[in-house]
């Protein structure tokens, strides 16, 4: 052996025995035995364990928080709005401003919905019809209430006749006739009734015969679309002017 190879060797084995030497310096600064004797069991008090268990300050149950529909609502939209952008992006992830953005581009979407609602909603303003003053609707008369309630009845009966319409002449007759009738408190006029049910509703037998003869004029007439002659007319004025000398 050659003086290099026994320096070597010699230097391996010292290395060794170093190592030796400190593990067993460790073994022996980290294990100490206990040689304590006569040692006496510790008892507990069983009254006072029970104590010990129905006292709420030492019950370290760990309960789990029933989960508000508010919290399922919004891990439902946070998965739905994770899937999407797994669908869109794939594996990537986004962190930084990017990554908030994405997280809170869904409750942005909703809060905008949300606004626009209540924008139609006080646009429509359903609430203003029931809540608020409600204004005097306007009266929609028909053509015939309009004669009857607001026109002067004679003076159109005097233009018919001189243009020669005869016909709406009758027209005129009647309603004025009908006029008179509600005025009397004879008939509860109403436009939707028929002139059959004005008859009914007259109680005077002379009465209720003149009016059905007028009427029988005005039905041929008005609603059967005849054109009658001057002399027509002349013969269904009578019957007009004798029920009118009966309302007086």
């Amino acid at each position: 052996m050659s003086y290099f190879q026994y320096a070597i060797f010699s230097i391996l084995l010292f290395t060794a025995n170093l190592s030796i030497a400190q593990e067993d310096t460790l073994v022996s600064q980290n294990f100490e035995y206990d040689k304590t004797q006569n040692l006496t069991p510790l008892s507990f008090d069983e009254v006072q364990l029970e104590d010990y268990k129905n006292d709420s300050d030492f019950d370290y149950t760990e309960v789990s928080a029933e989960k508000s529909w508010w919290y399922q609502f919004k891990r439902w939209i946070a998965n739905i709005w994770s899937d999407f952008w797994h669908w869109l992006l794939g594996d990537y992830k986004a962190d930084g401003l990017v990554a908030f953005l994405i997280e809170s581009l869904p409750y942005i979407i909703l809060f905008l919905i949300i606004c626009f609602a209540v924008y139609l909603f006080i646009k429509l303003n359903p609430v203003g019809e029931y809540l608020g003053d409600k204004e005097t609707g306007e009266v929609f008369l028909s053509e015939e209430e309009k004669i009857i309630y607001t026109e002067d009845i004679n003076q159109l009966i005097t233009d018919a006749l001189e243009n020669q319409q005869y016909r709406l002449a009758i027209r005129y007759s009647y309603l004025l006739v009908l006029r008179e009738l509600k005025n009397k408190e004879i008939i509860d006029y109403q436009f939707q009734k028929t002139n059959h049910d004005y008859l009914a509703e007259i109680e005077s037998e002379q009465l209720k015969l003149q009016f059905k003869k007028i009427t029988k004029w005005y039905d041929f007439v008005w609603y059967g679309d005849f054109t009658i002659s001057e002399e027509e007319y002349q013969h269904a004025s009578k019957d007009f002017a004798a029920i009118k000398t009966q309302l007086q």
